[in-house]
C-alpha cells in the first residue's frame, strides 16, 4: 500500500537480518497480506529465522474483507510487549461497536473461497488497467488495490495531471503527501472498486488529459 509491492525472499531476509542484529521489533501492517496476484507465495515475517518473538502483527477487516469504515482490527504481539501495545491502543485506537464486531466475526468465518474470488476479481481489474496503461510508466502491482504511474517521466507534475484527469471524469491521487523525494513523482489509480467495463475507458481519457497537459 499504495504500490502493490511484494517482498521477495532476499528482501525479507535483509529486513530480518537488521532486526536480529540490532534487536528491533518489526511492526507488520498486515492489511493486504493475502491480496496477492500471479500466484505469488504468502510469507509471514514471523516465520523467518529468529523473528517469531520480534514481529508485532497489526491486522484489520478493512481491505481483505472489504469492510472499510467498520474500524475493526487486532494486534498480535509477543507477550513481552503486550501490555505496552494495549496502552498504545487505548490512546490511539477506536472502540468498535457491537454490530461492527459481529460483522467482523461473520466475515472472518466466511469460507476461503470468498476471499479467493475477491482476489481473482481484483487481479482481473489489475490486468485491465495495465492494458489501458500499456506503453506508459506504470508500476505493475503484485497485489493490493492500486497502482502507481511515474508522471515525472512524462514531463508532468502529479498534481497537474490529477486536475486534468478530473476534467475527463477520472479520479487519480497525486502522491505529493506520501513523501518528500520519491512519492511526488507518482499518481495513484485505485482499481478495486471499478468494474472492468469502466476501467476500459481509462486509456482514452488518460491520453486525452496528457495531450492537453504535457
Amino acid at each position: 500500500m499504495p504500490t502493490g509491492n511484494h517482498l521477495n525472499e532476499e528482501e525479507w531476509e535483509a529486513i530480518a537480518s537488521v532486526c536480529r542484529e540490532r534487536n528491533l521489533w518489526l511492526i507488520y501492517l498486515a492489511w493486504m497480506e493475502r491480496i496477492l496476484f500471479d500466484q505469488r507465495p504468502y510469507r509471514h515475517p514471523a516465520s523467518l529465522p529468529g523473528m517469531a518473538d520480534r514481529v508485532v502483527h497489526v491486522g484489520c477487516v478493512s481491505m481483505e474483507q472489504r469492510m472499510i469504515g467498520w474500524r475493526v482490527g487486532w494486534v498480535v504481539s509477543p507477550a513481552a510487549i503486550a501490555d505496552d501495545m494495549a496502552r498504545a491502543h487505548i490512546y490511539n485506537g477506536l472502540t468498535p461497536g457491537g454490530i461492527a464486531q459481529a460483522g467482523a466475526v461473520a466475515a472472518l468465518q466466511a469460507p476461503p473461497e470468498d476471499l479467493a474470488q475477491a482476489v481473482a476479481e481484483w487481479e482481473r481489474r489489475r490486468n485491465a488497467i495495465l492494458g489501458q496503461l500499456e506503453g506508459l510508466p506504470a508500476v505493475r502491482p503484485a497485489g493490493g488495490w492500486s497502482l502507481l504511474m511515474d508522471v515525472t517521466a512524462l514531463g508532468c507534475s502529479a498534481a497537474d495531471l490529477s486536475a486534468a484527469l478530473a476534467d475527463h471524469k477520472v479520479a487519480a491521487t497525486p502522491m505529493t503527501a506520501w513523501g518528500e523525494r520519491v512519492a511526488p513523482r507518482y499518481i495513484r489509480f485505485v482499481y478495486s472498486r471499478e468494474p472492468v467495463q469502466r476501467l476500459s475507458q481509462l486509456g482514452e481519457r488518460l491520453r486525452a488529459a496528457l495531450e492537453q497537459l504535457c
